[in-house]
This record gives C-alpha cells, sequence and structure tokens, in this order.
C-alpha cells in the first residue's frame, strides 16, 4: 500500500525485477528495439523493455523515450497525448507537458506563469535512437555494444523487397528464443509444414568464427518447400546454403542462398531481434529482404507466420525458462557448436549469470 518513508536515492532496478540485478545492470547497456518507427506518429506509445515500462513519443526535434511515468503523481504518460504544437507530451492526469528532453515546461494548475519550473521536474529519459524501421532504447547512459551492421538494409537496391513483419510476443526468454533462431539440429524436427526434412537430419559439423560483433557460421541444408507450391505438387527438395550472422546479445541476419533449376541465384535475410520483456517474456521483431522476383509480402508475412507458429509453442516449453549458462545444466550434441559457445561468451564476455550470493 505505501513505499518507505527512508530517504534514499530511486533505485535503477525496476520493482519486482524477473532478472538478477547483476544481470539486469548488464543487459541494460545493450541497445534493444521497443518498437517499429511507423507506431509512433502522433500520440505517445508505450513499451517494456527489461521490466521497465517506457513510453515514446515524437516532437517536432525528434524520438523520445522516458520512463512511463509522469513525475508529479506517477501516472502513464502512454495514456496521454501530445500537444497542438507537438512539441510536448501531455499527462493525462493534470495535464503537466513534457518536452523532447523530458523537461517539465508547462503545470496547468500554476495561478502564477511566471515562475521558473525547477529543473529537477524533468522525466527519466533513455538512450533513443531510430535504425532499420526500428526504435531502439538502451537504458543506460552509455552502452557497451553498437548496433547490428546491416547495411543491406538501408542500402538496398531495387531488386531487394523489405518486408516488416508483425511483431511476435514469447512467454520464452530472449536468450531461448535466439538459440532456437541459431539452431540447426531443430529443423527437419519442428518445421515439418513448411521447410524441414525429417529424411535428412544430419547436419555438417560446421565451423564457428567469433567476430567483434558476435558469432558467425555457414552449413547447408536440404529443405523440403511445401508452402509455395499448389497442393497438387509434390514436395520438392532443395539445396540452401544458411549463413548466420550474430550480433550479441540477441540478434540474428540470417541469409538464405540457393539456386533455380536454371541456374539463376536467389537470395533473402532474415533480420531477427529478441527483445526482453522480462526475464520470460520476449518481443520478437523481423525484417525480411528478398531478391525473388515476383515475391510479396503477403506471402512471406504468411509464410514467415507459419514458421513462427511452429517454433514459439516449443522454445515457450523449454525448461528451465531462464538459459543455463553452466554448461553441466544440459547435454549437448555437436550440432550445438553455437549455443555452447554463446552461453560460453555470455558468462567470459559479459559477465552474466553471476551468482548473487555472498560469503
Amino acid at each position: 500500500m505505501f513505499t518507505s518513508s527512508d530517504d534514499r536515492a530511486v533505485c535503477e532496478v525496476p520493482r519486482r525485477c524477473t532478472f538478477s540485478e547483476s544481470d539486469w545492470h548488464i543487459l541494460a547497456s545493450f541497445w534493444h528495439p521497443v518498437m517499429f518507427s511507423a507506431e509512433v506518429e502522433d500520440k505517445p506509445v508505450g513499451a517494456r523493455l527489461m521490466d521497465v515500462n517506457i513510453v515514446v513519443y515524437r516532437t517536432a526535434t525528434g524520438i523520445t523515450a522516458a520512463r512511463d511515468l509522469c513525475i508529479h503523481r506517477g501516472a502513464a504518460l502512454s495514456l496521454g497525448w501530445m500537444d497542438d504544437e507537438r512539441e510536448n507530451v501531455v499527462c493525462p492526469m493534470h495535464g503537466l507537458h513534457y518536452d523532447h528532453e523530458g523537461r517539465c515546461t508547462k503545470i496547468p494548475s500554476l495561478c502564477d506563469r511566471s515562475p521558473n519550473i525547477p529543473d529537477k521536474m524533468r522525466l527519466t529519459t533513455y538512450q533513443v535512437c531510430e535504425r532499420y524501421g526500428l526504435v531502439w532504447v538502451c537504458l543506460k547512459p552509455e552502452a557497451i555494444r553498437p548496433l547490428p551492421e546491416w547495411p543491406l538494409l538501408e542500402e538496398a537496391s531495387p531488386d531487394w523487397l523489405t518486408i516488416q513483419m508483425p511483431k511476435g510476443m514469447w512467454q520464452a526468454s530472449a536468450s531461448r528464443h535466439c538459440e532456437n533462431f541459431n539452431d540447426f539440429a531443430h529443423l527437419s524436427w519442428v518445421h515439418v509444414q513448411t521447410f524441414g526434412n525429417r529424411l535428412r537430419p544430419e547436419i555438417p559439423i560446421y565451423k564457428l568464427e567469433k567476430t567483434e560483433a558476435g558469432l558467425n557460421f555457414k552449413t547447408p541444408y536440404t529443405e523440403v518447400e511445401r508452402m509455395f507450391f499448389d497442393a497438387d505438387d509434390e514436395a520438392k527438395e532443395r539445396q540452401v546454403q544458411y549463413s548466420h550472422f550474430f550480433t550479441y546479445p540477441f540478434a540474428t541476419d540470417l541469409m538464405l542462398e540457393h539456386h533455380t533449376e536454371e541456374g539463376e541465384y536467389l537470395a533473402s535475410h532474415i533480420y531477427d531481434i529478441g527483445s526482453p520483456i522480462s526475464a520470460n517474456e520476449t518481443a520478437i521483431f523481423q525484417l525480411i529482404q528478398t531478391n525473388i522476383p515476383g515475391a510479396t509480402a503477403e506471402d512471406y508475412i504468411a509464410y514467415q507466420s507459419k514458421v513462427n507458429e511452429e517454433d514459439a509453442p516449443i522454445v515457450e516449453s523449454q525448461h528451465p525458462e531462464e538459459l543455463p549458462l553452466n554448461l553441466a545444466a544440459e547435454l549437448h550434441i555437436p550440432a550445438d557448436r553455437f549455443s555452447v559457445q554463446y552461453r560460453k561468451d555470455l558468462v567470459k564476455v559479459f559477465g552474466l549469470g553471476k551468482s548473487e550470493m555472498t560469503a
């Protein structure tokens, strides 16, 4: 019913946080997408990242991300609106105005409008940027890693069709989703309605390359293409080269390449980012690019949605929900080369998974 009367600084870690305090501080130092840029137009929009409620609003000056909380009485600014000049977000409870920097510029209930509003009347704002059609937020003053570098998304020729998938919401950790997206051994068993091939489940030992951004690897896979043929057609096999370009902590550019029977080179990219709403809930952002002639956004959205529908219940069923960073906690097979290195790096490179217990 009440918060403490102790005069102490507000804790940066959110109340009822689902992460360990150590992990929260580390993951909060990365950039994470919270919404598509097109969602932020003429009104404030709410989102949740790392158990923190965020409001994103666009003024004539630019885009702002702040804690979704009016500093006067704690109302959610995402329930408010923009003023007529589109220079301020307006609190829905008492009408306080906040500008691009989160500074309070107007208190309507004041009889005397002449006093200067104290500088401490300011929202808690966060780093925010727009790239690849996404709004990215970092909850710390400085990010420990840059955003993924995906130049084709910014410099694609007219031959490439770019598609935004509807945002997904999975009841699973971002790390579990990330491992699944980069896991080869599950393809033949999970994706039996789309492209999986149970007659060819073998996964060759692939070379894993460590990069400044993350991990890269390539491997061939014999797909059985089902959804892009008429019902009377037999399912057809095709050799596809899978190239994974992974950026820590949860982003992947998956490039799929194959040749037609006529020798034509075709390629597609699936850009996948898991954004941790909480420790066990993830927003899935996906962008697709393809140079396949005649491809349509409608077809690709339907196809990738089906792929995601095959994945989601399996990943959501995994236990423990948290990713075990102690390698002895789960068994591993040769096809797990990516996930084993991923778990090692989360510990050794970033310090995630440290015990909160002290001697």
